[in-house]
This record gives structure tokens, C-alpha cells and sequence, in this order.
């Protein structure tokens, strides 16, 4: 098999490659038609099977749901070339949350106010449409001070009152998602609904906040009964610039029980954006 990079898929010409996963592609790309760009997302050859085709047609039921509203990129095409199934949907010129986590927090810092309550905004239209992210983490959402945050990668997204235990463990027990911010309720197979993303989010903003994530631990194991332990972490013992009062909201976010978190993404969304995050503006 040939391992140089494909040029172009269908009628898209790749313009550089985005991102590399295990198993898919996402490229910058330009349609010919018409000349628009557009993000390519394609399986790898070695992952066109039952599985992987199934988690790309799952993500392309949920962007075609939530198609129309501001939070998430639209939907323009999907098909095969070459036996290898891809989407296009809208491009977007600014990086993920998680690739600002990388740059440090100095370097994101005065962007927070602004971003962190806009965390909320995609999981309001997300959740009122019945769907679970499931996967809500500092990578799977984009951000630009212009543009604002998009959700992305509805892969593993499940409708409300669902579970994660056919797709989250295998027989080696090893789990779909991200361990590092996955909830108590995704490990433990209960039914899950918004809240379980709103953990999620918690975790994502206390690693904005304090450039590290809530648990670590050396095993899978170890990381995964951390989460479920009645023990919330405080961002404000890392970050002293943190207000008391955000300091209690996000561990409301980060509860174990569900419902000691917000009851829904709205609810969440009114309190981050009524309640300072810092005591004095952060610094660059």
C-alpha cells in the first residue's frame, strides 16, 4: 500500500493536512467547484470497517441535525472516494481549546473571560436536540475571538437516557472517550443526559484555568476511580486569581453526583456568565 498522502478527495483538493489521528484525516481543502474551502475528514484505508464507518456516519446524523445553528460547523457534503468514506463540512480559521491549552496559560489567559462562559453556548441547542456529546474535552472545540467556540466530533455522541457500555468498553476494558475527562456515570454505564457533559466541560475549564487536569493517576484504573471519587478538586488552591464564588460553581460542575451539578446547560450558562471568574484581570 502506498504511504505517500492522498492529494485530493473527490472533488476537493487537499491543501495541508490538519490532523493525523489513529484512524483518520482531517484536511484544509478546497472544493473545485466553486472554489470555497472546506475541512475534509476521511477514514484511513486501514479503518474502513464496520466500527469506524459507523462512528463516521453517527457524526455525520448528528452535524446534519444541529446543521443552522452558529455553534457547530455546517454540513456541505459526504461520500466515498475510492472506497474511503469522508465528510466535508465547514472550515474554521482558528485553533482548538486544546491546541491553546498546549501554547500555556499566559498565553491564553486574557482570553478566558470571553471564552470560558462560551464553552456553554453549543451544549444548550446540543442537549434541547436530545444528544449526549459524550466526548467533551479541550480538542473538541475550536475557538477564535471573531468567530467564537464551534463543537466538533460527534462520534460517540448518544441520544439522552442512553449508555456508553457497548462503545466505551472493550473486552480489554479500555474505553472510547477520554479517560482524562470522562464522568462517573460514563464509567459506571448509568443512563446519561446533559449533565454528564457539563462534568465534562468542568473538567475542560479547570485545565484552562490551571494548566493541568483535574486527576492524573498512573493506570487507567487509578485515573478512572478518581473521577468517581466524592473528593472535587479546587481550581482556586492552583490559580489564587480565581474567585471564591467560581471556585464553587466549578465544583458543582465537577460533582460526582449528578444531581449536585446545574440541572441543564442553560442553567450552567446564565451562572458563567453572571459570575466573575477572576479577582483581578489575568495577565498575558
Amino acid at each position: 500500500m502506498s504511504s505517500e498522502l492522498p492529494q485530493r478527495t473527490g472533488p476537493y483538493r487537499h491543501i495541508r493536512m490538519v490532523y493525523a489521528g489513529q484512524s483518520s484525516q482531517l484536511w484544509k481543502a478546497r472544493d473545485e467547484r466553486d472554489g470555497k474551502t472546506v475541512a475534509v475528514k476521511r477514514l484511513l484505508p486501514n479503518y474502513v470497517d464496520r466500527e469506524h464507518v459507523a462512528l463516521l456516519n453517527k457524526e455525520r446524523q448528528v452535524t446534519v441535525s444541529l446543521d443552522g445553528s452558529p455553534s457547530f460547523l455546517h454540513f456541505y457534503d459526504a461520500g466515498k472516494d475510492a472506497g474511503i468514506p469522508y465528510l466535508v463540512l465547514e472550515w474554521f480559521a482558528g485553533p482548538s481549546v486544546g491546541q491553546l491549552v498546549k501554547l500555556g496559560y499566559s498565553t491564553y489567559a486574557p482570553v478566558l473571560p470571553q471564552l470560558i462562559p462560551a464553552l456553554f453556548e453549543p451544549l444548550i441547542p446540543l442537549h434541547q436536540a436530545g444528544w449526549v456529546h459524550c466526548d467533551i474535552k479541550p480538542d473538541n472545540f475550536l475557538f477564535s475571538p471573531e468567530l467564537g467556540v464551534k463543537l466538533i466530533d460527534f462520534a460517540i455522541t448518544e441520544k439522552k437516557g442512553g449508555s456508553l457500555l457497548p462503545r466505551f468498553f472493550r473486552k480489554s476494558a479500555a474505553i472510547r472517550g477520554t479517560a482524562t475527562y470522562i464522568s462517573p456515570e460514563q464509567i459506571e454505564h448509568r443512563p446519561l443526559d446533559g449533565r454528564t457533559d457539563l462534568y465534562c466541560l468542568g473538567a475542560t475549564i479547570l485545565e484552562l484555568l490551571t494548566g493541568a487536569a483535574p486527576f492524573a493517576g498512573n493506570t487507567l484504573g487509578e485515573l478512572l476511580n478518581k473521577h468517581r471519587s466524592p473528593h472535587v478538586p479546587s481550581v482556586a488552591a492552583k490559580n489564587r486569581n480565581v474567585t471564591p464564588q467560581f471556585d464553587a460553581f466549578l465544583k458543582s460542575l465537577l460533582s460526582p453526583d449528578p444531581n449536585k451539578r446545574p440541572s441543564s446547560a442553560q442553567e450552567a450558562f446564565s451562572v458563567a456568565k453572571r459570575l466573575p471568574i477572576f479577582l483581578k484581570p489575568p495577565e498575558g
